[in-house]
């Protein structure tokens, strides 16, 4: 069954009153509207032209190749080849701009949207795979919290993490988890490079709204993805990833 799109037109009458900018609805009443092949029989040759130009130059900016990738990059749980990719891409980033570098990268696995495909990387590779526009947000987050997001990743199977961090669950409770290779630190403050829509609680991270501080960098994920593949290519490199045993689920 083929689906359809329906327009739904309001009118709206409105009561002015003497009184300047006030105003009442008196009345509403709506039509719907299907939007079908029937308007196609006679457009617009202006509104054509005006969408034509702009829907040339956005082909021009999305077909550009900016990398090769080795391989097809997946994403999925526990840990996939696209996870791992893009959450050490965003430890480097927090590396990179933080004073003292980033302990740990969370990333939720549905924050990509397709796989990255094997050969020639375009931009609007990048943009279906990254297609929200979450942005990197860093946290200062106590360990006791950071532990309780281990817990949340023992839950629903395993998550985006830094390839720094080893988390065995078994029976969807945390067994063992190390950072850099030693136990949490209860009382440590961590460096967390994120999402903003993980730093609002989201995908089981209430965690993190605990954070200690919390700083938004206003950049997308898309964005940063976007120059970590061109700098490869500019160093001649090809986009790779690996599964490492970061995340270990024991059945």
């Amino acid at each position: 069954m083929k689906q359809r799109l329906l327009l739904v037109l309001f009118t709206v009458t409105l009561l002015i009153s003497c009184k300047p900018q006030q105003y009442r609805i008196i009345d509403m009443r709506g039509t719907v509207v299907e939007m079908n092949s029937s308007f196609d029989a006679n457009p617009n040759k202006k509104m054509q032209q005006l969408v034509q130009k702009y829907k040339t130059e956005l082909d021009n900016e999305m077909n550009e190749v900016i990398g090769t990738s080795t391989q097809l990059l997946n994403y999925g749980r526990p840990e996939s080849l696209l996870t791992n990719l893009t959450s050490d891409v965003m430890k480097a980033y927090g590396d990179e701009h933080l004073p003292n570098g980033a302990d740990v990268a969370i990333m939720n696995v549905n924050g990509h949207r397709a796989d990255m495909p094997k050969g020639k990387i375009t931009v609007g590779n990048l943009y279906e795979i990254y297609s929200f526009d979450n942005a990197i947000t860093f946290l200062e987050l106590k360990g006791s919290d950071l532990k309780k997001i281990f817990d949340s990743y023992a839950w629903i199977g395993g998550a985006g993490i830094s390839s720094n961090v080893k988390l065995i669950v078994k029976n969807r409770k945390v067994q063992s988890v190390t950072v850099d290779g030693k136990p949490i630190d209860m009382n440590k403050i961590y460096n967390i490079s994120t999402l903003d829509y993980l730093a609002d609680g989201n995908n089981e991270m209430d965690a993190l709204r605990n954070a200690v501080k919390k700083t938004d960098t206003g950049i997308t994920l898309r964005d940063v993805m976007i120059d970590y593949v061109k700098e490869q290519t500019r160093q001649g490199n090809e986009i790779t990833s690996k599964l490492d045993g970061r995340i270990t689920i024991i059945e």
